[in-house]
């Protein structure tokens, strides 16, 4: 990555990270998501532009209610369901320059349940508010692993948990010697995997490719150096491929035998 792409994404990497201390568990609309929690993306805005209102801020452009579906009765409609837009420009000053992001929040108003009780959230204008605003953040990089869909990966939600743990540990020494196990059984156990359990070299290869672009993230949880990590990954792919070779060659011979 040349020096220019670096100082383009000097903030997206300051933020990009999130301690699942700041993460919860919500449904919407039926479907499981992983929410940040809003004080820690203000308190982290806070902590990389300046206080709110010196250093960053937002004004907010469009506060409206729109008219949402229908609400049937007796198949007649009574009504419809309000759905309440805030438009938001969230400024913020970086690098001895002002910036503005812009995006939209959105909140259901009034609607009725699946059990046909209609529901008022009072508390809608701010809801859409706090949408807006951590959209605006999200484009620069803060949460940008939520919002990217990495927390939805197993493998790395446990990562920043060990983070998460190291950075909180009473005993650090204990809890380093920990993450460094489970770094190295990590990548024992998928370089076995790669040496010995997959039929296929191309297979073989997108496996140790997927293990390549995780394994700076590891190491830097266990505050190693992945150099030598990564020259086991190259070893035990070209190990597992010259396998699957031999073993087809030795099938070649044994069919040309008999």
């Amino acid at each position: 990555m040349s020096d220019h792409d670096n100082q383009h994404l000097a903030l997206w990497h300051q933020v990009e990270k999130t301690p699942t201390t700041a993460t919860k568990q919500a449904n919407v609309n039926g479907q499981t998501i992983t929410a940040i929690d809003t004080i820690h993306m203000v308190k982290l805005a806070t902590k990389v532009f300046g206080p709110q209102g010196i250093g960053w801020g937002y004004r907010i452009d469009v506060d409206r209610f729109d008219q949402g579906a229908p609400v049937l009765l007796k198949e007649q409609v009574i009504g419809h369901e309000l759905t309440h837009t805030c438009q938001l420009t969230l400024w913020y000053e970086w690098g001895g320059k002002r910036g503005e992001v812009s995006h939209f929040g959105h909140t259901r108003a009034v609607y009725m349940t699946n059990k046909g009780k209609f529901i008022t959230d009072g508390e809608a204008p701010k809801k859409s508010v706090t949408d807006a605003m951590k959209k605006c953040l999200s484009q620069l990089g803060f949460a940008a692993d939520i919002f990217g869909g990495l927390f939805d990966d197993t493998g790395y939600r446990q990562l920043r948990e060990a983070e998460t743990r190291l950075e909180q540990a009473e005993d650090f020494d204990a809890e380093l010697t920990k993450c460094r196990d489970e770094y190295a059984d990590w990548l024992k156990r998928e370089c076995d995997t790669l040496r010995t359990k997959i039929p296929h070299p191309r297979s073989i290869q997108i496996a140790a490719e997927t293990m390549l672009q995780r394994i700076n993230d590891r190491a830097s949880v266990a505050r190693v150096d992945p150099a030598k990590g990564i020259a086991m990954i190259h070893k035990a792919r070209d190990e597992g491929i010259a396998r699957v070779q031999q073993a087809r060659e030795k099938q070649q011979e044994t069919a040309a035998n008999e």
